[in-house]
């Protein structure tokens, strides 16, 4: 009888990055994306009526399926799972697993994973708990700068290998940037039983009683060509498909950690990406699907666009997102995005000022990424901006400029988004160097931070101060159906509604008085042609209003 194994791998962290400026209905927590609203209002504005939409409850992170094709592979039946409520748990305790696998792709906080860790560990208490991926790796990576430069860099609580954490209830951590290898020895060691021993396994990290204690580093070797998801061997294959085309990235932006997570950049092969595509495209059969292409810059040169479109189009699949670099395109580079599909590019414009810009080592020109948002909108690709508040330098000026620079663009189809991200000091970042700590008076680290021109709080208050200056382009909401917002309202309406929402919204934050917000729910009925009576202030409870400032 094949041993079970699970795999626990959340799609969200309970600790956001970006500010969260999104209405949602308080019922089922359906954002309130055009359609949302278009529905709300045709009910008469009752929740309970209205039905909840895009489920992303199932989405899973591309190491999940990863991890699923491999145990296959090595002849091991898998539960998958991104959930670990009480429910999800004891589901898969019934199964008896052999092992818990958590992968760590989308975990943000040491806090959430080692709760994450006491809820399996409450549901099984005597099965085996495994964790690695993004989140132990840069932890380690961290934790390896403080013994050589404890004064620099620090072992603050908040860091997964911090001595206090050693208690945590994982078993076994692999510190790997892809630790297959690793893993495969340890399930391995683990079919002993009682005689298993982990010592001699490279790259772990073992908890104990004295604290961490760390396995010899051995280089890994992978090639990214051979190596890709088995998507013929997963159990059910999803409507949302992760793909990585390359790793790495060769920018390096001062606020950011990618390069220090994986410094070599590797380039996938056509072929090889012809390969995966193909046991996505024959799994699937008739069934639709998206890809979500997860590089940190799918298009890191020219030749490399031509031959992501090349592949994504004869695919078949030409259904398609990615983060890209903005910038402009020529013409025969937008039909070949448009050939394969592309259907959103998400673009780190991170400022609307120029010495910002320059500040962060971005090397873009203003100008240029303003033409290229055109570019990418006026041929009918939707574009999603994501913008970091509060690095050094940001003031109300470049603050102004931000604001300007998104409600200056001239949208032909009006299908940009923004986001606004809060600066995060993050350990391996440029800006925890000593020199550039001095030069810009920078104290803390993560989410607590401040420097020569502003601090955390000040950067949370100034995302909201964006968020309201901010008219010509809608803040993002996952959920919203282009489709549905094109082949429903004309443009001027779609402005109007995504304008009305943003009041609406901002009226909810500051728990303004019901006079002032039913005449915007009576405004976006009318807009939409639907006739509303008299709304109930009752209608308040029904929406579940974001708190983006800090608590007092």
């Amino acid at each position: 009888m094949r041993k079970i194994i699970g795999i626990i791998a959340p799609l969200i962290d309970r600790h956001q990055l970006h500010t969260d400026f999104n209405l949602r209905l308080s019922l089922n927590n359906r954002e309130l994306t055009l359609a949302a609203l278009y529905e709300f209002a045709n009910k008469g504005y009752i929740a309970e009526h209205v039905s909840r939409g895009i489920d992303h409850e199932e989405d899973i992170p591309a190491a999940g399926y990863y991890l699923e094709g491999l145990l296959h592979q090595q002849g091991y039946d898998t539960i998958l799972t991104n959930k670990y409520d009480a429910e999800t748990l004891k589901t898969v305790a019934e199964r008896d697993p052999f092992a818990v696998l958590v992968s760590t792709t989308m975990v943000v906080t040491t806090d959430s994973l080692l709760e994450l860790f006491s809820s399996i560990r409450s549901a099984m208490p005597e099965t085996q708990i495994i964790a690695g991926g993004v989140f132990v790796w840069k932890n380690y990576l961290i934790y390896r700068n403080h013994p050589p430069s404890p004064y620099h860099y620090p072992l603050p609580s908040w860091m997964l290998f911090h001595p206090d954490h050693a208690g945590m209830d994982a078993d076994i951590l692999v510190v790997a940037p892809h630790g297959k290898s690793s893993l495969l020895e340890v399930l391995a060691m683990l079919e002993k039983g009682r005689s298993a021993s982990f010592e001699q396994i490279p790259n772990l990290a073992l908890p104990g009683a004295k604290g961490f204690s760390f396995t010899k580093r051995e280089e890994e070797q992978v090639n990214y060509d051979e190596d890709y998801t088995r998507w013929d061997l997963i159990n059910e294959i999803p409507s949302k498909i992760p793909l990585r085309t390359s790793i790495g990235c060769p920018y390096r932006c001062r606020f950011c950690d990618f390069y220090k997570l994986f410094p070599h950049i590797f380039i996938r092969s056509g072929k090889s990406l012809s390969g995966e595509l193909k046991l996505m495209k024959d799994s699937l059969g008739q069934k639709p699907a998206i890809i979500h292409v997860s590089d940190d810059n799918v298009f890191i040169n020219k030749k490399r666009l031509q031959d992501v479109c090349y592949a994504i189009a004869e695919s078949g699949l030409r259904k398609w997102i990615g983060f890209m670099r903005a910038g402009e395109y020529s013409d025969i580079e937008m039909v070949l995005m448009l050939r394969s599909g592309l259907m959103m590019g998400m673009v780190g414009i991170e400022s609307g000022d120029p010495g910002q810009l320059e500040r962060m080592n971005k090397h873009q020109e203003i100008e240029n990424l303003k033409r290229g948002v055109e570019q990418l909108d006026a041929y009918g690709i939707s574009t999603l901006m994501t913008f970091v508040v509060g690095f050094p330098g940001e003031n109300q000026q470049t603050l102004r400029n931000t604001a300007n620079f998104l409600n200056n663009l001239s949208l032909t189809n009006l299908l940009a988004s923004y986001q606004l991200f809060p600066l995060l000091i993050q350990p391996l970042s440029e800006l925890v160097n000593p020199s550039i700590r001095t030069k810009w008076k920078i104290e803390g680290f993560m989410e607590k931070w401040s420097h020569y021109t502003m601090n955390s709080e000040d950067a949370i208050e100034a995302s909201y101060d964006l968020f309201r200056e901010v008219t010509n382009v809608p803040y993002h909401y996952s959920e919203e159906s282009n489709f549905f917002n094109r082949a429903k309202f004309n443009l001027p309406t779609r402005k109007s509604l995504f304008q009305l929402r943003q009041r609406l919204t901002i009226k909810l934050i500051e728990n303004a008085p019901w006079e002032q917000i039913e005449p915007i729910l009576k405004d976006a009925a009318q807009q939409m042609n639907i006739s509303v009576g008299r709304i109930e202030e009752s209608l308040r409870c029904e929406i579940s209003v974001p708190s983006p400032l800090p608590s007092p």
